[in-house]
C-alpha cells in the first residue's frame, strides 16, 4: 500500500513536478485536473512565490519549485524510511 506523510499541496506539486503536466499528473493521481490548479495556486501562496514557469507545452519548474522538490525528495526519502522502521517494529513485536 502506497501512502505519503505529505500535503496534499506537495504530493500534487510533486507530480506535476514529474510530469511536467497538470493534466498528466491529474490522470496519474485519478482527480480532476482543476483540483490540481488549485492546489498549486494554494501551495505557491502560502510559500509567496511562483513555483512553476507556465509554458504552451507543459510546466518547467523556477529555481523556487526545484528548491522545493530536493527538500521533498529527501523528505520523502525520510519518510519511506520510517514507515520501514514503524513497519519492522511492528513485525518485531508480533513475533
Amino acid at each position: 500500500m502506497q501512502f505519503s506523510l505529505f500535503s496534499l499541496p506537495l504530493r500534487y506539486f510533486s507530480e506535476v513536478a514529474r510530469t511536467g503536466s497538470v493534466n498528466q499528473a491529474a490522470q496519474r493521481l485519478h482527480v480532476a485536473a482543476s483540483a490540481v490548479s488549485r492546489q498549486l495556486a494554494k501551495l505557491e501562496d502560502s510559500v509567496g512565490v511562483p513555483l512553476f514557469e507556465r509554458q504552451p507545452r507543459g510546466m518547467a519548474l523556477t529555481a523556487a519549485g526545484a528548491r522545493l522538490l530536493a527538500h521533498v525528495n529527501a523528505q520523502e526519502a525520510q519518510s519511506h524510511g520510517l514507515v520501514q522502521q514503524l513497519q519492522d517494529l511492528a513485525t518485531q513485536q508480533a513475533q
